[in-house]
């Protein structure tokens, strides 16, 4: 593997299979292995990667086990970046969540491998609580128009001509009964996101609490040439499940982030002008900077898919690509110091919003980190252990 390159890590090595297929998990903040019972690691397959899905296009979803994919469902409701929100369940081993559409119809698919046994959502859902109760649905054909890597294909925006409309928003979904209810409008969100009045709105990335209690969310307007450049907003906002709703930070640069615990995130953004890593109290505004090099000197974006270690010492996460490689990193919130634990080379011709991020997300427990990477021209998931942290 000369082109990724690894000096910290007593394993590490490519678990999917070369069979001319392109595999991948996909998002950094979803859970992708299951229990010490089930150490099965969930993925996604596909025949391409340089370009944007279409409607039509086929992605196959199984699990990996002893080097061999096992197919357990196919679906046209997915992207490259979020996959088609593939995950497991919280406590039921053999059960995972997917979006999928049917007949035209957007849902989630609550799915019992091994019985067969499936239960639809009346929407597509964008997270689902830790708990397994609830679910958020969101509009995807909105994410589409917005950012094609994040939306699906063939959703379309009934209110695409309308700036905040009054029909849609956040939609929250009871996971046993299927049924979706509208709890918070654009309408009624876009007046307290602290974002400029007038500007289409939209809701690019939802998730919930620990405690499944609440949710935050990164509410941003449509991007609008500045510069040269595409450019948006981001406000991030926070609200539980009556629809009680307010804006923690307004108006900025708000990217990746992570839950620390129930009134904390994890958070790459800009704060009094300058870039970095934060620890952001979502009730109270309140908020500390980690001043590791990598994060920056704060006058410059290094933004990365941040993620906390099961044991709450290290923050794990990627860079966009310098001089052509991806660097998965690690932080030591004990220590106060940064590793880079392994290096991805990014091929030019796969950028944009078809680009392979690392994604690096922590095993069941801790002991591997897994990654996504395109380091040899094809879709492969890389597993490195955890005793690269020991510092």
């Amino acid at each position: 593997m000369e082109t990724l390159i690894n000096h910290t890590a007593s394993e590490m090595k490519i678990i999917t299979p070369d069979d001319g297929y392109h595999y991948f998990f996909a998002y950094y903040d979803m859970r992708a292995t299951g229990t010490g019972r089930n150490p099965r690691h969930l993925c996604h397959r596909v025949t391409f990667i340089d370009r944007i899905p279409t409607a039509e296009d086929v992605c196959e979803i199984g699990y990996l086990e002893d080097g061999a994919f096992v197919k357990i469902a196919e679906t046209t409701a997915w992207n490259f970046q979020q996959g088609a929100m593939l995950q497991y369940h919280p406590y039921l081993d053999d059960t995972v969540y997917y979006n999928v559409c049917e007949d035209g119809k957007f849902s989630t698919v609550t799915h019992n491998f091994k019985t067969g046994e499936k239960k639809y959502t009346d929407r597509a859902t964008a997270c689902i609580s830790p708990d397994g109760k609830w679910g958020i649905a969101v509009n995807f054909g909105r994410i589409f128009d917005f950012r094609p890597g994040y939306g699906y294909a063939g959703f379309v925006d009934a209110g695409a001509d309308v700036c905040a409309p009054a029909d849609d928003g956040i939609f929250l979904t009871d996971m046993e009964t299927g049924k979706s209810e509208l709890i918070a409008t654009y309408e009624q969100m876009a007046p307290i996101s602290g974002l400029e009045e007038g500007k289409k709105v939209l809701i690019n990335h939802i998730t919930f609490s620990p405690n499944s209690d609440r949710y935050v969310m990164l509410f941003r307007s449509f991007p609008e040439p500045i510069n040269g450049k595409l450019k948006w907003k981001t406000s991030l906002m926070v609200g539980d499940r009556a629809g009680n709703l307010h804006t923690v930070l307004p108006a900025g640069m708000f990217s990746h982030y992570y839950w620390k615990n129930d009134e904390e995130l994890l958070i790459y953004c800009e704060i009094e002008g300058r870039y970095g890593m934060y620890l952001v109290n979502v009730l109270t505004g309140a908020w500390k900077r980690y001043d590791a090099p990598f994060f920056g000197d704060g006058s410059y974006v290094r933004d990365i898919h941040c993620s906390l270690s099961p044991d709450g010492n290290y923050i794990i996460g990627d860079s966009y690509p310098i001089d052509n490689y991806r660097q998965l990193l690690a932080y030591s919130l004990v220590s106060d110091t940064m590793r880079v634990l392994a290096e991805s080379y990014s091929p030019l011709d796969i950028r944009g919003d078809f680009r392979c991020d690392l994604h690096a997300r922590f095993a069941w427990g801790g002991s591997h980190i897994t990654f996504d990477s395109v380091h040899d021209h094809k879709r492969e998931i890389v597993c490195l252990a955890s005793d690269c942290l020991n510092f």
